[in-house]
């Protein structure tokens, strides 16, 4: 009987070792846990001062510049008193200013809806040459800033036809593409940008000849806020939104990106959108400017 007790005692002590082994165990694992999750937020946390202190200087700077030159204007006894080419010179300071300024804050505001989930399609038909064109254009002073020439090639399928899908979102996503490939190429190095038709898929890839990555990098530089160059090292504008923008307004669109890159060679970010269902009419849009279409692709 009372090795029977014995036998008792020291199995219920086992089983004890054993709750409190595991405890330990679960214990550490938790632990780790929350350490890994403390350094995230601590990395989130210094990604987004980062991030503020950045975009301080992206608003500021051109912010500051459009008001200096205003002043400069504004100093004298009118625009008559300027010469002509003093003239140009301010206006075109301030055109780019504003542009930088425009282009910075409209990131933001998107990023802010995607994250909010209060971003909504808005599909029409549009014509791809005509985007294209635009968002090229609109870029075309910071292209010629570093004697870049920005050369664009669409198939007949593309150019002989609508495609329907977001045109804001599209044309969000090939602003950010083409700026991105600017500021990261060497100067007097092309840019190149082309469109076609696999299907009821739309595919369009920008290539530069610039600084390109290193393939461990290449998926972090989708990620929100995330810059391959920081503090003392970072040598390009931006704030670490753009790339993150277009993989979450594509995803939006049900579309995808991927890229191409070597360090020192450039990069090919190539993007995918499926044709989007809708009714018949359509309409494109390109800066607020809307142009009606009826079925046989006739302006009215």
């Amino acid at each position: 009987m009372d090795r029977y007790r014995d036998e008792e005692i020291i199995n219920e002590l086992m089983r004890r070792l054993k709750a409190k082994d595991k405890a330990c165990h679960d214990l550490t694992a938790m632990t780790r846990k929350l350490a890994s999750l403390n350094e995230r937020l601590l990395e989130s946390e210094k990604v987004k001062s980062h991030f503020l202190s950045n975009i301080r200087n992206e608003i500021n700077n051109p912010l500051t510049s459009v008001l200096t030159m205003c002043e400069l204007i504004l100093s004298t006894d009118g625009p008559m008193d300027l010469d002509a080419e003093t003239c140009r010179s301010l206006v075109g300071t301030i055109r780019k200013e504003a542009f930088s300024l425009n282009y910075q804050l409209r990131n933001i505001f998107a990023a802010a809806e995607l994250e909010a989930g209060e971003s909504v399609l808005s599909v029409s038909a549009i014509d791809m040459a005509t985007l294209m064109k635009s968002t090229v254009e609109a870029f075309r002073h910071r292209a010629a800033e570093k004697k870049i020439t920005v050369s664009t090639t669409l198939t007949d399928a593309v150019r002989n036809h609508f495609f329907r899908t977001d045109p804001e979102k599209l044309q969000c996503v090939l602003a950010n593409l083409l700026a991105n490939a600017i500021e990261f190429s060497y100067e007097e190095r092309p840019v190149t940008i082309k469109a076609w038709k696999d299907g009821g898929e739309l595919s369009v890839s920008v290539a530069d000849y610039g600084i390109g990555m290193e393939e461990r990098d290449q998926g972090a530089v989708f990620e929100r806020f995330r810059q391959l160059e920081a503090g003392s090292t970072k040598h390009h504008g931006g704030h670490g939104l753009g790339l993150s923008i277009i993989k979450s307004t594509l995803e939006l669109l049900g579309g995808a990106i991927s890229v191409v890159s070597k360090k020192g060679a450039g990069a090919v970010f190539t993007v995918t959108v499926p044709e989007m269902a809708g009714e018949e009419a359509t309409v494109f849009s390109v800066d607020g400017n809307e142009f009606f279409f009826g079925t046989d692709g006739e302006r009215f």
